[in-house]
């Protein structure tokens, strides 16, 4: 009898076994996707990735398919400012996703040689805005206390930075007149553009506070707003706040004088790099509108990339 040699049976094996599968695996392509998020319209955003680009959907989503390599992710659209400015993303075979950003608006109105935009712009009647002085009526009670929203003027302002101005709180009535009504107040603020954690923001202001005639220091996290207030007899302060890394330092001094008094000194590591900075107006009154008016002059705003050198 003649035996089958051992190959044959082998390969025949074989050939069967490798034949097997209807379904082979089809690699993944690579891709990179994310979502911006903002406080105004985030459909048809540019987003330009590498050599290429592609553009947000209506809910701000994006995707793109891309080859292996390193792509430098950045959104582009007029009147907007996005943190981050871009991204690097490594791709490896891989999807690469959430690679996102937040998208924030600009330039409404003119102050100081610079643009500026209104946040709530119904609470602030804007009456004067030149080269040298920024006045605000205001026009519907609200107040910055908790997750309340005041007036607001401000432009984004990334990283170090130093803000001061002469700020004197007065009445609509008769702006050479203190004002008078309840917690009405007005001066600088850093707030966090986004709310999604609550209200998170310092500030320093002038006018009536909760003590009488004077100044104000206040320092919210999530929509928790300890202050201090302090009664000197006076609505009209020289206000200057400087930010260096994670620390605020708020100071004050009479108009005109030439030495700035700390008057809060906070430690706010969760604040962004990219911050609304600028004028805010509120009160605590309720009822009739309030008859406040602030106004803002001598104003310097600078950025720096190191540390500022406040003390």
């Amino acid at each position: 009898m003649r035996s089958t040699p051992l190959f044959i049976i082998l390969t025949l094996y074989l050939v069967s076994c490798s034949g097997g599968s209807d379904n082979p695996s089809t690699p993944t392509q690579p891709s990179i996707s994310g979502t911006v998020s903002g406080d105004g319209n985030v459909a048809g955003i540019t987003i330009n990735v590498g050599n290429s680009s592609v553009v947000t959907d209506q809910s701000g989503n994006y995707t793109t398919e891309v080859s292996n390599g390193t792509y430098e992710v950045a959104p582009e659209e007029d009147g907007h400012l996005f943190e981050p400015e871009s991204r690097t993303v490594v791709v490896s075979d891989a999807p690469q996703e959430n690679v996102d950003f937040v998208a924030y608006t600009t330039s409404d109105i003119m102050a100081f040689n610079l643009s500026w935009d209104l946040l709530n712009p119904s609470v602030q009647n804007v009456e004067e805005n030149t080269s040298s002085k920024l006045n605000l009526a205001l026009a519907e009670n609200a107040l910055w206390y908790e997750g309340n929203q005041g007036g607001l003027v401000y432009r984004y302002v990334k990283g170090n930075f130093t803000l001061s101005a002469t700020v004197s709180v007065r009445k609509t009535s008769d702006a050479d007149s203190p004002v008078e009504c309840d917690v009405c107040l007005g001066g600088l603020m850093a707030r966090n553009p986004n709310s999604s954690q609550g209200q998170n923001y310092v500030h320093i202001v002038s006018g009536n506070t909760p003590q009488g005639l004077g100044y104000e220091t206040k320092n919210t996290t999530n929509s928790t707003s300890p202050f201090e207030a302090t009664s000197n007899g006076t609505t009209d302060h020289d206000l200057r706040m400087c930010r260096d890394g994670s620390t605020f330092r708020l100071y004050q001094r009479a108009v005109g004088t030439n030495t700035w008094n700390l008057a809060a000194t906070y430690d706010r590591p969760d604040l962004p790099a990219t911050l609304q900075v600028g004028f805010n107006i509120y009160t605590a009154q309720s009822g009739a509108l309030a008859d406040l008016r602030t106004i803002y002059e001598n104003v310097q705003l600078q950025t720096f990339e190191g540390s500022p050198g406040c003390q």
